[in-house]
């Protein structure tokens, strides 16, 4: 049985979720509303477009709140928001999992979304400020089975580039420093399992130049998240272990967006970065 701590956990992630996906949504739409630019029909078809994120987004929240309040709703929530998730055409899976407890569902999930992946993947990543992350996990921290599909997660990846090594660019990633993308990757930086990757993806990349590129920017967003294909979103909800002070995830949300509305407007601001991104030639960076 689901304890009810777990249970708001859930609640309160998706209402930070909503919340996200609100500004996503809603923040270019008012840029387009305000602007002088547009004439009335188009303004119209906004201020509609508008009016029906707006009433989606607080029924998640209204609905969010509701069920923190009255555990007894709990089920009838869950149709709620399955019945809101197929009337957007958006879905979302909550996977819980963290690593002291884990099955390696998360890792499980992601890699097989990866190894499903034929156009191109981007990977948007958030490193946190230097002193968070200096301490390296312990084996307390981490169970067996989080750590062998975190390897085969990371393998896929390499795997997928390799397959893929004559698309243009196919795997994408740009990693954001809070110092601003004068920060050097370096292992002390990011880490040794980041720094591992990135090196195994560079020596792939001094064979098939146009396989993958890789590059850092300042903080634009303190997230993590993957886009497969145009079609799935992979997004990370990381916390840190007091103890260690040991970064890792807690769980994931998994996105599946048939239509392309959330997607479009999330790779999109990717780009928005990855134009005041530079290219990271070599590591360790000097």
């Amino acid at each position: 049985m689901v304890s009810p701590e777990l249970k708001y956990a859930k609640i309160e992630i998706l209402i930070a979720i909503a919340s996200t996906v609100f500004g996503f949504l809603i923040g270019p739409l008012f840029e387009k509303i305000t602007s002088p630019l547009f004439d009335t029909p188009t303004r119209a078809l906004l201020v509609g477009l508008l009016f029906v994120a707006l009433l989606s987004i607080i029924s998640m929240i209204t609905i969010g709140i509701f069920a923190r309040q009255h555990e007894k709703g709990i089920n009838q929530v869950s149709g709620e928001l399955s019945s809101i998730n197929r009337r957007l055409g958006l879905t979302v899976r909550f996977v819980h999992d963290p690593p002291s407890r884990s099955t390696g569902e998360v890792y499980r999930t992601a890699r097989e979304i990866i190894e499903k992946s034929e156009k191109e993947i981007l990977h948007f990543y958030y490193c946190r400020p230097q002193p968070v992350i200096h301490a390296q996990p312990q084996q307390s921290v981490e169970s067996d089975a989080y750590r062998v599909e975190r390897a085969k997660y990371t393998q896929a990846i390499l795997d997928k580039i390799r397959q893929n090594q004559n698309g243009r660019f196919f795997y994408r990633r740009i990693f954001q420093f809070p110092e601003g993308r004068d920060s050097k990757f370096t292992e002390e930086r990011v880490g040794k399992r980041w720094f591992e990757q990135v090196k195994a993806i560079m020596d792939i990349v001094d064979e098939y130049s146009d396989a993958a590129i890789i590059k850092k920017a300042p903080l634009f967003l303190q997230q993590t998240f993957f886009i497969v294909d145009e079609r799935f979103v992979i997004w990370g909800i990381d916390a840190i272990d007091p103890q260690p002070g040991v970064r890792y995830y807690e769980g994931a949300l998994f996105f599946d967006d048939p239509h392309q509305e959330f997607i479009q407007y999330l790779k999109g601001f990717f780009l928005r970065v990855d134009a005041h991104a530079t290219i990271i030639k070599n590591v360790p960076e000097k």
